[in-house]
């Protein structure tokens, strides 16, 4: 049993090492990223892929780049810090579409799309826009 404790505690040890290690190796246009638009938390983890790179904060706010480190997708959905995505990030045509359709509710995921704009409200519902920002579904 004490094996078993000792191996635990070993590999608890180097998955925290692992994520510390991955957090401080964080692409700088990133880290700016996260201190422009999330001043008050930390990049927890980061993991690459082939396809994007996938950020997590200390508060569990995600963030998906591109490879080239543009973003890509902010979830807030289960952050303990933020209630919505910054405002500053939303194009002022879904601001515009959002206070004249659903007053009151706010953004909790935003991607932007190849072909468009895709947003999930607080109360559930997911709005897609088309580039020109016209709605083109909305789903519940």
């Amino acid at each position: 049993m004490k094996k078993l404790n000792i191996i635990a505690a070993f590999v608890a040890i180097l998955c925290f090492g692992m994520t510390k290690a991955m957090a401080q190796n964080t692409n700088p246009a990133i880290t700016q990223f996260v201190t422009q638009y999330f001043p008050n938390a930390t990049v927890q983890m980061v993991m690459p892929d082939d396809d994007d790179i996938d950020v997590v904060l200390n508060d569990y706010t995600k963030i998906e780049f591109r490879l080239n480190n543009e973003w890509k997708k902010v979830d807030c959905e289960h952050s303990t810090m933020f209630t919505a995505v910054p405002a500053t990030l939303v194009p002022e045509q879904i601001t515009a579409y959002m206070a004249a359709n659903f007053p009151g509710a706010v953004i909790k995921k935003l991607e932007k799309k190849f072909r468009g704009w895709e947003i999930e409200l607080n109360n559930g519902l997911e709005v897609k826009f088309n580039n020109s920002f016209n709605v083109i579904d909305i789903d519940d």
